[in-house]
């Protein structure tokens, strides 16, 4: 890690905290084009991909300025409309790339400049782009969950977060882990209770996190999915047989388990040693 004066690294901070909010508008195409990309059947000169077509308003696809498409502050200055038909642009935009924004500052503070910190905003815009896309689209990409696993894999060769070999263990051992779950759910009841991405993106948080932050992060997540669901049917009259992604709340899980897993290994063994007195 590189040591700066403290003025010097306020400068940093503010340059990685913009540099945040241009990759979370990065964050936004891939998650309203990836989607739209794996289903699309164009013909080869209306090809739809990351860089083309230039970007748009997606009500009256007018081609965005650049001082229209500057991250976040284009938004409030146009005070959440489009600059051409003046319609409510969703404030996904901005929230995104706001919570980029965050990731990056947080990283660099956390671990200041270094390997681990670049890893570590690589993985936690990863795990919002997944975020969102699922809500949005009831998908977790293979374009998105594999490049994470592999990349835990990798961020731990040097050990900056867990062992390379708890990485590996952790990567099969959360795949397998969920896909038990699915056949043994389908046997039984002859539906399917999740999708495969699901599998993949607990083997990528185990390749992050260690095998060892598995229990946390299967048992944190299945706790916020069942008080939401529960929530949504008391108050929304959600109907239980509208499936709701797992997707956010694994990596709501994976981030708290990855940023506090020391803490929580504390509380968890004194809950232990209470329970066992």
């Amino acid at each position: 890690m590189f040591l700066f004066t403290d003025n010097k690294f306020y400068v940093i901070q503010i340059l990685t905290t913009i540099f945040g909010l241009v990759v979370g508008s990065f964050l936004n195409v891939v998650i309203y084009r990836l989607p739209r990309m794996m289903n699309q059947n164009l013909p080869a000169k209306k090809a739809f991909n990351l860089c083309f077509p230039h970007s748009h308003c997606p009500q009256c696809e007018h081609k965005l300025r650049i001082r229209d498409n500057i991250p976040l502050f284009s938004y409030l200055l146009l005070k959440g409309r489009c600059a051409h038909c003046h319609l409510s642009v969703s404030k996904q935009y901005p929230l995104v790339e706001s919570l980029s924004a965050l990731i990056s500052w947080f990283s660099l503070y956390h671990y200041g400049i270094s390997f681990a910190a670049l890893m570590t905003a690589i993985f936690l815009w990863g795990l919002l782009t997944l975020t969102v896309i699922d809500i949005n689209e009831q998908l977790l990409p293979d374009n998105i969950t594999l490049p994470l696993l592999w990349l835990g894999l990798i961020a731990n060769i040097n050990y900056p977060f867990t062992s390379l070999e708890s990485a590996v263990t952790g990567a099969i051992a959360g795949y397998l882990f969920l896909w038990s779950v699915y056949w043994i759910f389908k046997l039984i009841t002859g539906k399917e209770g999740m999708g495969y991405g699901d599998f993949k993106l607990l083997a990528a948080l185990g390749a992050w996190c260690g095998w060892q932050a598995l229990p946390a992060i299967i048992l944190l997540s299945s706790l916020m999915g069942s008080i939401t669901g529960i929530f949504l049917m008391i108050f929304f009259g959600r109907s239980r047989h509208i499936p709701m992604p797992f997707g956010p709340w694994l990596s709501a899980a994976g981030i708290i388990v990855f940023l506090w897993w020391d803490d929580l290994s504390k509380v968890w063994s004194l809950a232990n040693h209470l329970i066992l007195r």
